[in-house]
């Protein structure tokens, strides 16, 4: 009688973690998130200035920056967007183009958050994207809040690429921004190129 009920309680215990396991297993899987840190990923918001499709993709500007987002049919799935239409877009730099493998309108999740978004570590370089939150013209920085770690970041636009100017003093706290350069020393980072 003894080692019976020692059984049931041993399969309850078992049945039991099995139940409480499950869900584990049967949580909806996140495919194509690229958590490892790259350089050459930048992640951008923006409204669509020009939209035309290309054979098997969609070739997008957008009203700020000098890149042109080429998005594949199957990225862009059943979005019908229009000129005016918010976008964030991210992707691979490859020269003045990006190869997009991550669009989202306003009302989707990823405009707000993107998943493939890493934050530049310190002592290297990359695309930071943020929000504005100060513009100092005399000392020529602007500082933002990087989207990952909440933290306020200098970005130092006096080095910026003279062979692509922009008008950062356009740029306006509240402003989403990103930036490409590197770190100068910590909470500061060296932009040689701003989109916004």
């Amino acid at each position: 009688m003894t080692f019976t009920k020692g059984i049931a309680r041993v399969a309850a215990a078992s049945g039991l973690a099995l139940l409480l396991s499950a869900p584990l297993y049967a949580a909806p899987q996140t495919y194509g998130r690229n958590n490892v840190y790259r350089a050459d990923r930048i992640s951008t918001q923006g409204r669509i200035s020009s939209i035309t499709r290309d054979d098997d993709r969609f070739l997008i500007r957008l009203d700020h920056g000098n890149y042109d987002y080429y998005v594949p049919v199957s990225t862009m799935g059943a979005r019908d967007l229009r000129i005016g239409d918010p976008v964030r877009l991210s992707g691979l730099v490859a020269g003045d183009l990006v190869n997009v493998d991550l669009i989202a309108t306003a009302n989707e999740p990823y405009y707000a958050a993107d998943p493939n978004y890493v934050a530049v570590p310190f002592g290297t370089s990359g695309w930071m994207t943020g929000k504005v939150q100060n513009v100092n013209r005399h000392l020529g920085y602007l500082t933002i809040r990087e989207d990952t770690s909440g933290a306020l970041v200098k970005i130092d636009v006096r080095h910026m690429d003279r062979a692509r100017p922009v008008n950062v003093w356009g740029i306006r706290p509240g402003d989403r921004i990103t930036v490409n350069g590197s770190w100068e020393k910590r909470g500061t980072f060296d932009a040689t190129r701003v989109e916004y």
